[in-house]
């Protein structure tokens, strides 16, 4: 997944599944299932194409995770990683649970938030950074902005310790969607911002996500905002830029390579 081939990693998943019949130990599986779980979310999410085949194979992660146990600390923080993924799987684009509404966000916030609590005395940092993100996340969606905020802090302060340079700049990109400032908690995560050519930051965060094929509803989910505004947003920047479509305006921030790839 972190070399972007979402099909391979449904492949790798499937043949690991293959294995789960000589019941591996819970330590190594835990681990696994975690990933497979974040796999099949992250793949249905890129791909409609492969959604089918995520979904199947969510369905057989779940099934394994229900027949594991959890012995020691670890283990369990990585039950209760899952189960906060379990969530999250539901609650995306396509998955079987509600997207939007503050009932589901806080419901997403209390399974990372006790994830996170059980991360701590691990001292495994970096599923606590991982934990710390989606919870921030999960509380933005519940419109607490101010608890986002401080655990999006404690998680971009994590990253930055660890010289975990991919996960820093997620922490960034979530801040910066939602608007909530890092300051110098961000460290090594800040992203710096193209050319302006005009647009407001808000409105190229909008350019990024019209360039990525994204809808309005899409960029409205990612950014949280309403369509309504989304579809604001677009027509300002196609004002701005000088173009007559979304088509137009992608190509001319591909042209000008104003994103990263």
């Amino acid at each position: 997944m972190a070399q972007r081939q979402p099909a391979a990693a449904l492949a790798v998943l499937a043949g690991i599944l293959g294995q789960f019949h000589n019941r591996p130990s819970p330590r190594y599986a835990w681990p696994v299932l975690v990933a497979g779980i974040r796999a099949c979310t992250a793949a249905a999410a890129q791909s409609q194409a492969l959604a089918p085949r995520a979904g199947e194979l969510l369905g057989r992660v779940r099934t394994e995770a229900g027949q594991l146990g959890a012995d020691g600390p670890a283990q369990h923080a990585h039950q209760l990683t899952f189960a906060a993924e379990t969530i999250r799987a539901s609650q995306a684009p396509g998955g079987a649970g509600p997207e939007d509404e503050p009932d589901a966000g806080r419901a997403a916030c209390a399974a990372w938030d006790a994830a996170a609590q059980a991360w701590e005395p691990v001292g495994q940092r970096y599923p606590l950074s991982i934990a710390l993100l989606r919870g921030a996340e999960a509380a933005v969606s519940a419109g607490d902005r101010d608890g986002g905020g401080t655990r999006l802090a404690q998680a971009s302060a994590l990253a930055r310790d660890l010289g975990a340079q991919p996960l820093a700049g997620e922490i960034a990109r979530l801040a910066r969607r939602a608007r909530i400032p890092l300051g110098d908690a961000a460290g090594n995560g800040h992203l710096p911002g193209p050319p302006q050519l005009g647009l407001t930051a808000r409105e190229l965060e909008v350019l990024r996500l019209v360039a990525a094929g994204q809808s309005n509803r899409d960029i409205a989910n990612e950014l949280f905002i309403s369509a309504k505004t989304a579809s604001v947003h677009v027509s300002n920047i196609l004002g701005k830029l000088g173009v007559a479509s979304r088509s137009e305006a992608a190509a001319t921030a591909h042209r000008l390579q104003l994103f990263e790839p």
